[in-house]
């Protein structure tokens, strides 16, 4: 894992990046270019992604916690890695990782343009995984307010099944789970967020309704608290992360 003083360096995450597509045989490609910086995917070589993995960061600059958590979760995969198809974007705000910022150079949220045209990295995601049926999508971020861990689940029939609290579980070895009954507006219980479909930000699509919608059986989102230690924080998105996988593989 890259020390604190360098998770804002783009140019170092993706060296790091590069190395293990070597060590595993995943195919590292660029994709688009914006404000100089090349971004890239990481995915399975010759493989149907179909019933696959995806997984992003990054699409929050300020936010380095998930970027480190997913190359480091993919540096202890490597046999994972070559067994599951998985579709993987390292970072998607490169500027707004080296800036520290929410925000690209453009003052947009790109977690708000999956309905919009607006943005070339979204844009050229949108068209790299048309036709494509993920079985499991997690994207990966972090909140200033949190006390603590909590998720995002797609709303679904029914009451809530125990994969989202048995993810939870797994991250609250390092980080405790936020105990707040409203989190960023919403009603939460025990960290659990199932956002209704009439709740979606009104500045645009999320990265995660847009995949939920179209792309993927289930999806998720993962928060940790981002004035907590950087480790803790880094571990807890592993954790979570290893647990989603581990009950999507057994299934």
């Amino acid at each position: 894992m890259g020390s604190g003083g360098n998770c804002h360096d783009y140019k170092f995450l993706i060296k790091r990046w590069r190395i293990l597509s070597k060590q595993t045989g995943l195919k590292l490609r660029k994709f688009t270019e914006v404000d100089h910086f090349p971004c890239y995917e990481v995915a399975s070589e010759h493989q149907d992604y179909n019933r696959g993995i995806y997984i992003s960061a990054g699409i929050h600059g300020d936010e380095p916690a998930g970027t480190e958590a997913l190359l480091s979760w993919a540096e202890s995969r490597k046999d994972l890695l070559k067994e599951i198809p998985v579709v993987i974007y390292p970072c998607f705000n490169p500027w707004g990782l080296m800036e520290n910022s929410r925000f690209d150079s453009q003052s947009r949220d790109l977690n708000r343009q999956w309905d919009k045209e607006d943005s070339s990295v979204i844009t050229e995601v949108i068209k790299r995984t048309a036709g494509i049926r993920f079985s499991l999508a997690v994207n990966l971020h972090e909140d200033y307010d949190a006390n603590g861990i909590y998720l995002y689940e797609p709303p679904r029939r029914g009451s809530p099944d125990k994969l989202s609290s048995e993810i939870l579980a797994a991250g609250q070895k390092y980080v405790a789970i936020d105990s707040r009954k409203k989190i960023e507006g919403r009603w939460a219980r025990n960290g659990i967020i199932r956002p209704a479909k009439s709740s979606l930000p009104v500045e645009g699509l999320p990265e995660a309704a847009f995949l939920q919608n179209s792309r993927a059986d289930r999806t998720f989102v993962f928060e940790t608290p981002s004035e907590k230690d950087l480790s803790l924080r880094v571990k807890a998105q592993i954790a979570m992360l290893d647990q989603a996988i581990q009950l999507l593989v057994s299934k």
